[in-house]
């Protein structure tokens, strides 16, 4: 069944958003993360669950659908399509617990999943099954309206012999109430995401909620649940600069119809002209390549195959490309506006400062194009991804 339907009434929800998400923008900087508000009206709208499996409550949108909502809320704001990406991102996770844990964690309809996909920790293996989990991660989006975070673990096990050439990992999940979270996200931008470091000391956890994410095995028979979690993710990530450079085109529109420059209106100028549509042409580029890409690994995924090396290395381009793209859109709508963009009202100094903290992060930096490029090769990729 389409998940189109489903993906038209939620971006009828970010539309219906817009007000809300305006008249609660001053407290995301100053409190750095988002309001309770804010946090009530996402779940109402369902933005935390596009990737949910419907039979815990969630959309289930396919993967293009679920990027083009979060680029949507990404348009109103970063922080929030941030969060709502990481949220979203973290509810397919669902298809990799087993059926009682993925009720647990995913079956409330409040339920949001912050944490760390990086390995950082120690997992501890303790007899009789399940792991004692301990270590400092960073960047967990969200986190003080999470109800559960995930770690993700290296195994700490005796060596049996030659030292693999990966070491064991696993994704935990543990409840919020666990783990002690530090005030550290003092940043530019994003700063309504509040992506503090988290850690946890020796903490239980059942096997059952323990996954290699590595291993690419679903739970469930949904076919949304056969992509591999690693380029599914990635391209969650690409979606959010997608959407601010759609939003700060938005936003020089309106001003190039109010301002004046030289006696005569923004828009009216032939170098502003020129520019928009350069700024134009860079979004699209962030956008075109990174949805192409997706679902074209999703249609195979919906044919029951696997996605190929080459299919995997195009979302790695697509996501790479979706952070330069998106950042220079913004760079050139920056420039175009002059001493405008400055001020607040504008919305596009934070435009800027959201798109170049985004680009920051590890899926969309440049330098992850090298493993694409050894698959464009020929060469063993030498990594994941």
């Amino acid at each position: 069944m389409s998940s189109r339907p489903r993906a038209e009434r939620l971006l009828d929800a970010v539309r219906a958003l817009g007000p809300l998400v305006e008249a609660e923008r001053a407290s995301l900087d100053r409190d750095r993360a988002l309001s309770p508000p804010l946090v009530d009206a996402l779940v109402d709208a369902g933005l935390f669950r596009l990737w949910t499996p419907r039979r815990l409550g969630g959309a289930e949108l396919d993967p293009v659908s679920g990027l083009r909502v979060i680029a949507a809320v990404a348009a109103l704001d970063g922080s929030v399509g941030w969060n709502v990406m990481v949220a979203s991102a973290h509810g397919f996770l669902a298809g990799r617990l087993p059926a009682r844990p993925a009720r647990e964690v995913f079956g409330d309809r409040r339920a949001v999943v912050a944490g760390q996909l990086e390995p950082g920790g120690r997992a501890e293996a303790v007899r009789g099954g399940g792991y004692r989990v301990s270590g400092t991660w960073r960047f967990a989006s969200g986190c003080r309206h999470a109800t559960w975070l995930l770690a993700h673990c290296v195994v700490a096990e005796r060596a049996r012999g030659r030292a693999p050439a990966r070491p064991a990992t696993r994704l935990v999940f543990v409840p919020a109430e666990r783990a002690r979270i530090h005030d550290t996200w003092r940043v530019s931008g994003l700063r309504g995401t509040g992506s503090h470091d988290y850690s946890l000391e020796r903490v239980p956890v059942p096997a059952a909620y323990a996954v290699d994410v590595y291993a690419d095995e679903p739970t469930r028979p949904e076919r949304l649940y056969a992509v591999p979690v690693i380029p599914f993710v990635t391209a969650a990530v690409g979606a959010v600069p997608v959407g601010i450079a759609r939003g700060a085109l938005e936003d020089l529109a309106r001003l190039a119809r109010t301002r004046r420059r030289g006696g005569r209106p923004l828009a009216e100028d032939p170098a502003v002209q020129r520019g928009i549509a350069r700024a134009e042409i860079h979004a699209r580029s962030a956008e075109s390549l990174l949805l192409q890409a997706v679902d074209d690994m999703w249609r195979t995924v919906t044919r029951g195959k696997p996605p190929t090396l080459e299919q995997r290395a195009q979302v790695r381009m697509g996501c790479v490309n979706a952070g330069v793209a998106a950042a220079a859109a913004v760079d050139v709508v920056w420039e175009l506006a002059g001493s405008g963009a400055v001020f607040e009202a504008a919305g596009l100094e934070r435009r800027f400062r959201d798109v170049h903290v985004a680009t920051q992060h590890v899926a969309l930096a440049p330098r992850t194009l090298e493993v694409a490029g050894r698959v464009l090769l020929g060469l063993d990729p030498q990594g994941i991804f």
